[in-house]
């Protein structure tokens, strides 16, 4: 009777083991099988956009942002005024699908510009030093689209970042030297529309300046400056050649 009994708990306890095995067998298998549907899905919704790439043309303001520090006396200053710039871009960029609604974008980009920032002296002196930017920028984009019901457009939002060099680096000649690399994070909102097999995508783009540009050299001015940033806000259109089908 005892060997029954042991007998009988045996095989339950096994029976028990086996049900344990199969529930976990089971949570495996549908977790693999989500885990592939999950993933045919989104290379199925990126297979369906192909690549892309083209041209970018636009218009750019900038404007440097240059903390004053308090007015010592007998010591040089910048005054108040408008630092706000003006110019223009030309680049290239690719785009690549990574959801349905998600792409990222490469660019390079060259943007010409120029600011004109004003010093003067206690005595009443005054120089105005004309600062010219031509920066080689790298600006890498998400992009979210949201294809419009009422229209044949698609509503875009951008974010991602830069990085640029200025190639017309002057700050031999200036009163204030200015570092010629620039970070930068970028927020954007544009439209898609497509004409035949062309894309075309106006964008309008605010570029935020993360580090500090003022190169401290101990010159009279630099005394009268904190932190210089660079902030940008574009308006242009990229232009897309005939997708590439894959």
């Amino acid at each position: 009777m005892k060997k029954l009994l042991e007998w009988a708990l045996f095989a339950k306890e096994t029976s028990l083991q086996r049900f344990a095995v199969q529930i976990s067998m089971k949570k495996i298998a549908i977790a693999v099988w989500l885990f592939s549907a999950t993933g045919l899905f989104s290379q199925q919704a990126a297979d369906s956009k192909p690549f892309s790439f083209g041209l970018s043309a636009g218009a750019e303001l900038q404007t440097l942002n240059i903390q004053r520090q308090p007015l010592q006396t007998g010591r040089p200053f910048i005054p108040n005024q408008n630092l706000t710039g003006a110019g223009a871009s030309l680049g290239i960029w690719a785009q690549w699908p990574v959801f349905s609604a998600l792409d990222v974008r490469q660019g390079l980009q060259l943007s010409v510009l120029s600011n004109s920032i004003r010093f003067e002296t206690p005595d009443g002196q005054t120089r105005q030093d004309k600062y010219q930017f031509a920066d080689l920028e790298f600006p890498f984009h998400f992009i979210l689209s949201n294809q419009l019901q009422r229209l044949p457009a698609q509503a875009l939002i951008l974010f991602g970042g830069r990085a640029s060099w200025n190639l017309a680096d002057g700050r031999s000649t200036t009163a204030l030297n200015l570092l010629p690399e620039r970070f930068a994070l970028d927020l954007g909102i544009g439209a898609g529309f497509r004409v035949g097999n062309w894309k075309i995508q106006p964008e309008l783009m605010y570029s935020y300046g993360l580090n500090n540009l003022h190169d401290f050299q101990n010159s009279p001015y630099d005394w009268a400056a904190g932190r210089v940033l660079r902030d940008r806000l574009s308006l242009r259109v990229l232009v897309g050649f005939p997708a590439l089908e894959r």
